[in-house]
């Protein structure tokens, strides 16, 4: 079973990821790509954007512990998620 999170906009919902540039650009409005994997039953969503994307294309496609600092994930509600998601041009699943 997913964790819920209570979030200030949304109030309880499941937990998600995303790195720190989605969950800047939410705000801000602004497009930095979307690049996602399909969750496992019962793990929360997780997502990056094209830096990031970009920094694991470049470095072997490893999650490493560079990579996981560079990205420095940080927790979303669900809807904060889809609102990421729905805010992308494009939206790339890995």
């Amino acid at each position: 079973m997913i964790e819920n999170v209570l979030c200030e906009v949304h109030g309880s919902k499941e937990m998600s990821f995303t790195c720190i540039h989605i969950a800047m650009a939410i705000d801000l409005k602004e497009k930095v790509g979307f690049f996602y994997s399909e969750a496992e039953e019962d793990l929360p969503q997780i997502a990056w954007c094209g830096a990031c994307e970009q920094y694991l294309l470049d470095n072997g496609e490893e999650w490493t512990d560079d990579f996981q600092t560079n990205a420095d994930f940080k927790t979303l509600c669900s809807d904060c998620f889809e609102e990421a998601k729905n805010n992308e041009l494009e939206i790339h699943l890995r």
